[in-house]
Order: structure tokens, then C-alpha cells, then sequence
């Protein structure tokens, strides 16, 4: 479910970031990109998570690469639109139509739907996400049409994707932010086009989360359950996403039928309230709250492109900035500090990760290159890779303080076919058992993907 305060994030937008994106959204005088500005990727097929019954669409990557390019095309239209205009309203256009387009298949909300659904796909349970219910003054979006006996199952068998699933959410609204910012570094994008739909998401996300962990959340989950009545249907899959999350995290053995039964008599009861949960998991809840803040942490944010500096290692001009990331995971929290640098044609992202859980933390490392070109009987080709290593809590506990290594790793190329406009890509990835942001898979599994890139 995604819930949003729509009057108070159009206010924060005009009145806080107003200010910051006026002053500080400039390219960095003196720096020559390598790259076109925008490339929209468009994922024409993921395996496994495509091949599933009734070809269960879209994955992850797929909805956050849909939502990613319906952002930059309408964010670029906006911005083209208003040229004529003066830069106040250029900006002011932007954070009205991102205030719009929150609610819109393409959007903030649909991604975020789509990646809870992402979760259950993967198992094949079906759903509906309800921004297709096109209700723009709601201030809640289910993912509704969910039996009770999937989400038993799913419970009774893989504790640690039910948890995973109330949190992938808020996870695909911190991805999408990052991809917005990668882009904008590695490309040469300016950062001021997405701006707006980064602060709108983050602060929705951080809110969303600080929310959870106030007797407040209780008021909405008795007016849901009011309106939602007997029609099973019609009902979340979870209700309020977190005050759920750090249920599951703490009861891996309990029976999904545990809840109870629903006021209106028919069903369980699944929507969990903030007056369920003991001391200690509120208080966990409310430090979630507080490190979701961290996500704010970001140069990028303010409207700052990058920096330009010196390579200690080589000597060589080199252009870096950075961001810090937070993710609620299925064993606890993520927190990774993002170094970004370009450097001639090499572009890379390094990261440290700080994985933990109830009391214990683990350590994990992350490098990538992105776009790195070399040429192939003289035809010039695209590479892109990722690797992290980490330790993370065995099985995924919560409670647990033995741990076990993980990897993650992948690659893939891009591919020019007409006039370096159209690309095609294919990549892949593979892993061991363990939590990695934008993959849906807990377990060991490899990944296979192809599409198309178009590039302006």
C-alpha cells in the first residue's frame, strides 16, 4: 500500500526545495560529458522471473526501467514546453506535473505498487495494483485481489520474502532515485529535471516509515478496514506497510491465521496496528524511521552535478560525487555510502554497505562500471558490470547473530545498430543466497534480460 500526504509534499516542494533547486541547479562549468544525455532502456524480457505462469509481467527491473524512462521523457517535455519561460517557472512546471504524474501508471505510486507485487509474482501470486483505479484525490493505493491462502503460504514457507514484500515498496522508491542520479553523473543529464520526483518520492518514503511507528497509523487502519468491509477483493495485501514489516521481521514462526479473523467477520484479519506491536519493535520501527533520513544525504539533491577533482592513484583530472543509501531489507535495515567518479571513459560506482539486523552488523562491498566503451572488429560496443561481496545474517533472521557470505554478479553489453540512436542490450547476473537491492530473488539464482536502448 502506498500512502501519501500529497497537500503537505506539494508544500515542501515550493517552499523548501523551491529555493535549493533555484540557486544550485547548475552544470559544473568546465566538465566535457562523454555521454548522451538520456538513454531509455526498455526491458523487452526478463528471465526467470518472465517465464512464469501466464508470463507474470513486470519484474522488478522492468517496472523501475518503465517508470524511470516515463519520468525522463515527461520531465524533458515540461522542461522544453516552459523554454520560453523563465527559469522560475521552468521549476515551478516540473514540481507540478511530478505532483500529477505521482498517482499515474508510470509514477511513483505505480512502481511502488509494482515492486510488492514483484514479490508475490515470483511465487506467482496474483494481484491488482489500484492506481489503475485512476483515484487521484486517494491519499492510499492498494495492491488488492490477493487471497488470504497465498499470503499463508507465502508466510508459512518463505518468512523472509513475506518480509521482504511489505518493504519493496520503499525500496523501489530509493532505487529509482539512485538510477535518477547515477544517470544524471555518468550521462550528463541535468539533475534539475528530476528533482522534483526524487524529493516527492524520498520524503513520501521517509514519511511513510516515520508514520508507521505513531499511534496515528492505528486511526487509518481502523478506517480501512471499515471501508474495505467483507469484500476480501478489495482489500491490501499488508494495510500499512511497516507496522507489517517489523511484525513479520520478529514472528518468522507464526501462522499467517494467527492474525485473527477480520472485524467484518470474513477473512484474517491482515492489516496490522501499531498497538500489536511490543516495546521493542516499535522502538526498532521508530530507528528505521530515523535512518531512512539518511537518504537525504546527497550533493545531487541540492541541485549539485559533481565535483571536480584529482586521482590520487593517477595524477588524472576526475569528476566524483556521492550519495548515501538506506534500505528496509528482509533481515533488517541496508545503509551503503555511494561514491560516483568518471574518469576519461571509465565510469564507476563504489560502495560500502553496513547490513544489520536486530543487534548485528555486517559488512559488504559494491563496484560497478557503467557504459565502458571497446570495440569489436572495429565496432564499438558498451559494457556494464557489478559485482558485491557482503556478509549477511544466515537465513535471513532477524534475531541472529551468525552470519553468512554472499555474492552478487553482473554483466552485460550494449550494443549500436542504427546511427548510435538505437541499442540493443543483453545482461545477466547471478548470486547466492542473500538480499540485493532490485533483486527479487532471496535464494541462489541467475538472471537473463535483453532490450532495447534509445538514445537523445
Amino acid at each position: 500500500m502506498t500512502i501519501m500526504n500529497r497537500k503537505y509534499l506539494l508544500l515542501f516542494l515550493i517552499i523548501i526545495l523551491f529555493p535549493a533547486m533555484l540557486l544550485h541547479a547548475e552544470e559544473p562549468a568546465g566538465y566535457d560529458y562523454n555521454m548522451p544525455d538520456t538513454i531509455l532502456r526498455f526491458p523487452l524480457f526478463d528471465a526467470p522471473y518472465n517465464t512464469g505462469d501466464n508470463y507474470t509481467f513486470p519484474s522488478m527491473n522492468q517496472s523501475l526501467m518503465i517508470a524511470k524512462d516515463t519520468a525522463q521523457v515527461t520531465h524533458s517535455a515540461v522542461w522544453d514546453i516552459t523554454g520560453s519561460q523563465d527559469r522560475f517557472v521552468r521549476i515551478l512546471a516540473l514540481i507540478l506535473w511530478d505532483y500529477i504524474f505521482f498517482q499515474l501508471p508510470g509514477g511513483t505510486a505505480w512502481v511502488h505498487e509494482e515492486w510488492h507485487r514483484a514479490v508475490m509474482g515470483q511465487y506467482n501470486i496474483s494481484s491488482r495494483n489500484d492506481v489503475y483505479n485512476f483515484d487521484f484525490g486517494a491519499e492510499a493505493i492498494a495492491v488488492s485481489h490477493v487471497n488470504d491462502s497465498d499470503l499463508a503460504w507465502l508466510k508459512e514457507n518463505h518468512n523472509p520474502d513475506m518480509v521482504r514484500l511489505m518493504a519493496a515498496g520503499n525500496e523501489a522508491e530509493v532505487q529509482m532515485s539512485r538510477v535518477f542520479r547515477r544517470e544524471s553523473f555518468f550521462n550528463g543529464r541535468p539533475v534539475i529535471y528530476e528533482l522534483p520526483g526524487m524529493w516527492m518520492s524520498l520524503v513520501n518514503a521517509s514519511w511513510y516509515v516515520i508514520y508507521c511507528s505513531t499511534k496515528d497509523a492505528d486511526r487509518d487502519t481502523d478506517e480501512f478496514n471499515e471501508k474495505d468491509g467483507d469484500d476480501v477483493k478489495r482489500r491490501d495485501f499488508t494495510g500499512l506497510d511497516f507496522t507489517a514489516w517489523i511484525y513479520d521481521l520478529n514472528r518468522p514462526d507464526e501462522l499467517y491465521s494467527d492474525r485473527g479473523t477480520h472485524p467484518s467477520g470474513t477473512g484474517i484479519d491482515r492489516y496490522i496496528r501499531y498497538s500489536d506491536l511490543t516495546g521493542s519493535e516499535k522502538k526498532y520501527l521508530r530507528k528505521t524511521g530515523y535512518l531512512t533520513l539518511l537518504n537525504f544525504i546527497s550533493p545531487q539533491l541540492l541541485g549539485y552535478e559533481g565535483f571536480i577533482g584529482t586521482d590520487p592513484l593517477t595524477g588524472r583530472g576526475m569528476y566524483w560525487n556521492f550519495m548515501v543509501l538506506h534500505n528496509l531489507t528482509s533481515f533488517g535495515n541496508d545503509v551503503s555510502l555511494n561514491l560516483l567518479m568518471q574518469e576519461g571513459e571509465l565510469n564507476l560506482e563504489f560502495a560500502l554497505h553496513t547490513y544489520f539486523n536486530k543487534e548485528h552488523y555486517s559488512p559488504g562491498i559494491e563496484t560497478g562500471i557503467h557504459r565502458y566503451p571497446f570495440s569489436i572488429a572495429g565496432k564499438k560496443i558498451f559494457c556494464n558490470t557489478g559485482f558485491i561481496l557482503f556478509m549477511q545474517p544466515r537465513d535471513q533472521d532477524f534475531k541472529t547473530g551468525e552470519r553468512e557470505p554472499g555474492v552478487w554478479f553482473s554483466a552485460g553489453i550494449d550494443i549500436p545498430v542504427i546511427d548510435d540512436k538505437l541499442e540493443l542490450y543483453i545482461d545477466g547476473d547471478v548470486k547466492t543466497e542473500g538480499w540485493v537491492a532490485g533483486n527479487v530473488y532471496l535464494g541462489r539464482e541467475s538472471q537473463g534480460r535483453f532490450g532495447v536502448n534509445y538514445l537523445y
